[in-house]
């Protein structure tokens, strides 16, 4: 099966890697405070006040893409939280995204903010992390 993006170029700092919980499948997904800030610095609009209300964020799977019928993959919105600059997490719309890409507990799931488009990129397609210059 042909992939739609054969080794994507990615940032290592604009990766979020979370193995999945009990808790984050029952209630919201937790992220880990260190590399969710290293997204921020590349990500618009984020303040206190921002985080607190939570910013809605698109995450888009690529693994069902298929360029020849010109399925760009599925697309979420999901909300990113933050309490206190110390907890992050993604709220409404993790429980839409999580049964429809079935994950499980134990498996890690892995983010990469394009900051060109916007988006979060699932990587569950072949990428290249891009050397640090």
């Amino acid at each position: 099966k042909m992939n739609y993006y054969c080794e994507f170029p990615v940032d290592p700092a604009m990766i979020i890697l979370k193995k999945l919980s009990k808790s984050d499948l029952i209630g919201n997904v937790k992220l880990p405070k260190k590399q969710v800030m290293s997204v921020f610095k590349k990500m618009e609009g984020v303040t206190d006040e921002t985080l607190l209300n939570g910013i809605e964020v698109k995450v888009l799977d690529l693994a069902e893409a298929n360029p020849d019928t010109n399925y760009k993959g599925d697309e979420y919105t999901v909300t990113l939280r933050g309490v206190d600059n110390d907890k992050f997490y993604f709220g409404d719309g993790w429980s839409t995204m999580k049964y429809s890409m079935d994950l499980n507990e134990g498996e890690t799931l892995k983010l990469y903010w394009d900051y060109l488009q916007g988006i979060f990129i699932v990587l569950n397609i072949p990428y290249l992390v891009m050397e640090e210059e």
